[in-house]
């Protein structure tokens, strides 16, 4: 039995990318969107990430980087958040007609019947019609298992030379062992992700 095509597909920022598709203005500016109450962070703008800001820090613990630094917060807003996963779920099911929605902004879909076709491309065309149908940017990893996708999905995230879209069996060509050295894993997970 040959191995399966997973893919995991998943919204980069996906509350912060909302609100930035109805406000233009917030590209490419320090963004943060609050939980319930404004109480901590729930979604960041890379800019913020590169400020230090944690996942789940409160807000009143960063008033002064915000300020410091130009950093907008927004309000959760969950009724739009809701509507644009549901528009990006829709356009994924057209990509096959296996799909596992994992949360809010990530799905799976089981590419296994498009192997004979490059996945790369593949991966580029499903990132390209979310980002032109919703204006959201997505990555996509490709691997044998879910867990391998989502590895593969960190990496096409954190490097550029995967260009948003990593197949894990392109991991080793791309950028050679050493892109691995910033994810923490065990000896058997570093075989199965070079090999």
């Amino acid at each position: 039995m040959s191995p399966r095509a997973i893919a995991l597909i998943d919204v980069n920022n996906f509350y912060v990318s909302c609100e930035r598709i109805f406000n233009p203005k917030l590209e490419g500016r320090p963004v943060v969107v609050l939980s319930n109450n404004d109480g901590c962070a729930v979604s960041r703008s890379d800019e913020v990430k590169a400020l230090g800001v944690k996942m789940g820090q409160p807000w009143f613990q960063l008033k002064d980087l915000a300020k410091k630094h130009g950093i907008i917060a927004y309000s959760s807003n969950y009724t739009l958040y809701a509507d644009m996963s549901h528009r990006v779920m829709n356009i994924l099911a057209t990509f096959s007609p296996n799909q596992e929605i994992y949360s809010i902004d990530e799905c799976f879909l089981d590419l296994t019947e498009f192997k004979t076709q490059n996945l790369t491309l593949y991966g580029q065309l499903i990132r390209q019609r979310i980002k032109q149908w919703t204006g959201l940017p997505v990555c996509v990893g490709i691997g044998p298992t879910k867990t391998l996708s989502k590895l593969a999905n960190h990496l096409a995230k954190k490097h550029p030379e995967f260009n948003g879209v990593c197949v894990r069996q392109l991991i080793k060509k791309k950028c050679g062992s050493n892109v691995l050295r910033s994810v923490k894993y065990g000896a058997s997970e570093e075989n199965l992700l070079l090999n």
